[in-house]
């Protein structure tokens, strides 16, 4: 079991460093790498992933946004409503609360190159080097989809500062 996860690791570390660089470079640099690096270097790169794809890093920019925001004006002009305080301050979800499942980190880790070279060469065509387009692209990825999961995390929390419980009015019964 343990050593066909590790040869699936291997191949799959192959098979990203022949989409990041380009095919043909990249079976130049396996070749010609040392075969101890190549086994311990590729099923790394899986790993690393997954462990990359673990790291909220929104969350953290989500704080640094809530605490500073009425003091930068440009946020206002952009985001309507970010600097206004709040009525009241909705409950923090526990890190806990807000699970993520094992398949989709799995998944999204492991889709993650193929997504930064096909962003790569639609964003960044006019680059020649396929691993700079790659990094670009997988860079625009990441930026692009954790702005939009922090605005619209921010806009839950505005929701949830705003909302108003009110009475069920009783109705007699007929």
């Amino acid at each position: 079991m343990v050593g066909s996860i590790y040869w699936t690791a291997v191949t799959y570390g192959a098979v990203t460093v022949m989409q990041v660089v380009g095919h043909k470079e990249g079976l130049d640099v396996m070749e010609r790498a040392d075969p101890l690096f190549l086994l311990i270097g590729l099923p790394t790169i899986p790993v690393m992933l997954i462990l990359g794809k673990m790291i909220r890093w929104e969350d953290y920019v989500l704080r640094l946004w809530r605490k500073y925001s009425n003091k930068l004006q440009i946020f206002n002009s952009i985001f309507p409503g970010i600097g206004c305080p709040v009525p009241r301050i909705p409950a923090e979800a526990s890190p806990l609360a807000d699970h993520v499942s094992a398949t989709r980190i799995l998944c999204g880790a492991l889709v993650f190159p193929t997504i930064a070279t096909i962003v790569g060469k639609l964003m960044f065509s006019s680059v020649n080097s396929n691993l700079q387009r790659t990094i670009l692209g997988g860079i625009a990825f990441v930026a692009i989809k954790g702005a939009f999961k922090v605005y619209f995390k921010q806009q839950q929390y505005l929701r949830q500062a705003h909302r108003k419980i009110l009475n069920f009015p009783e109705q007699e019964e007929a």
